[in-house]
């Protein structure tokens, strides 16, 4: 029935009548207001006409030289950004508008909250250059207003998406900065906290801190700490640990997070089927793994990345069939999620690697750059190169074999990670020991 006003605000007709156009105003910005996290029919009216809130919106900021006073209008924006990537992620036409937001005392706060949830948006849309982008600006913006919980909040947000991108160093640099900036003296020790278990998570990565010391500092914080004791297994399990007591740990950490935040017993269920899988109990890795599909069915995003984990195992069992079948389950959400299909395009090439298809292996790992370099991201990619350089090992061109491999370890000083380490914070993704090309290579 409101479709129309699209027309009224996209199309050279003449304008609405102004007492309709309000009526249509006053509609959405209620509907809008009363939505919640839960489905509902506000949250109904978010999914169908999120379309038309967005040309209504527009429309309203057209007229800023009239209205005066916009507060409003950018509260409308900055809940129904968190709405729609709450109840239907896609792209938005509002972000232009969001980034050409005045900025004075008045606006400070409003125009980061707004770039705030543009940001998850993006998050959820793997968009992570534009998620960046909305992040840094969210947070210079709140550090002009003295929001300082929340500048800490965005440059762990942003360190967090540098570790995505296997950015370990620049993860390290601009949480290091946070730490020697005037904001510091003002966070709790919570966000503290926060601040050195993000450090400690790059440093897993990089073995730049010994384990025993890694996750150490936040393990006793009230919202860190279970968190951080998983972490805490996890480095040692990296570095080699004794396997029996990681597993006694971690086996004790997951029963106390079943009743505490679900990413917890999720990260803890995840190193477990790592722990498995290091242990060559390939069963048991794909029984948690499924275990995780089972517990977060209701988030498409988790069960889509698992099933494509047990794709992987499956394949490590040698039923190379049911490997394919599993990742291809996942197909229509690679279409949707850059980072779900640069998961599955290596997985299925690491599939066709070990099974000796080497042509299929070479294609999957060439798309799987081409999606890398999409995101800039840095690990799959090694993976994959380091795979094209199995690929010609195994045919005997030892040439580009060595060009793959110089590229590869180029791509571990990038992200600051050891050539012999690769696959340290990823057993699951590590090629077929028979694999040796690489081994070869590293050892001159």
């Amino acid at each position: 029935m409101l479709a129309p006003i699209r027309r009224y605000v996209q199309d050279s007709l003449p304008p609405p009548d102004t007492t309709c156009l309000q009526g249509i105003h006053d509609f959405y910005n209620d509907s809008v207001q009363q939505c919640s996290e839960e489905r509902n029919h506000y949250a109904d009216i978010i999914i169908s006409d999120s379309l038309n809130i967005e040309h209504v919106v527009t429309f309203d900021l057209a007229q800023v030289p009239l209205a005066g006073d916009m507060s409003e209008i950018y509260v409308t924006i900055s809940t129904f950004l968190k709405y729609l990537d709450c109840h239907q992620p896609r792209p938005t036409t509002l972000a232009p508008a969001i980034f050409a937001i005045v900025e004075n005392s008045s606006t400070w706060t409003i125009k980061a909250d707004c770039l705030w949830h543009l940001g998850w948006l993006y998050a959820s849309l793997s968009q992570l250059a534009e998620e960046m982008k909305a992040f840094q600006a969210a947070e210079a913006l709140y550090l002009t207003a003295g929001n300082h919980t929340f500048v800490a909040l965005c440059v762990t947000t942003r360190a967090g998406i540098y570790k995505c991108q296997g950015r370990f160093v620049q993860a390290t640099q601009i949480l290091e900065d946070l730490q020697g900036s005037d904001s510091w003296k003002f966070f709790s020790k919570s966000t503290k906290a926060g601040v050195w278990y993000y450090l400690d998570q790059a440093g897993m990565y990089t073995s730049a801190v010994s384990s025993d010391e890694l996750f150490v500092k936040t393990i006793e914080d009230g919202v860190w700490g279970l968190t951080s004791q998983i972490g805490h297994w996890q480095a040692k399990l990296y570095s080699g640990r004794d396997i029996i007591q990681v597993k006694m740990h971690l086996e004790d950490l997951l029963q106390r997070a079943r009743t505490g935040d679900p990413n917890d017993s999720m990260l803890a269920l995840h190193v477990l089927a790592e722990l498995a899988i290091c242990e060559d109990r390939l069963s048991d890795a794909m029984d948690i793994l499924q275990n995780i599909v089972e517990m977060y069915e209701q988030y498409p995003y988790c069960v889509n990345w698992y099933t494509v984990l047990k794709g992987v195992v499956a394949s490590k069992q040698g039923n190379y069939d049911l490997a394919r079948e599993l990742i291809h389950k996942t197909a229509e959400s690679a279409l949707r999620s850059t980072d779900i299909f640069i998961h599955r395009s290596y997985a299925s090439a690491r599939v066709e690697l070990t099974a000796e298809e080497y042509d299929k292996a070479e294609s999957y790992f060439i798309a799987t750059i081409e999606g890398c370099d999409v995101q800039s991201e840095l690990v799959l990619k090694a993976f994959s190169v380091r795979g094209l350089g199995e690929v010609a090992f195994a045919r005997g061109n030892f040439a580009l074999a060595t060009r793959h491999f110089t590229q590869a370890r180029i791509l571990c000083d990038d992200m600051g990670v050891s050539p012999q380490n690769l696959y340290r914070c990823s057993p699951i993704s590590a090629l077929p020991e028979r694999f040796r090309g690489w081994a070869v290579f590293l050892e001159g």
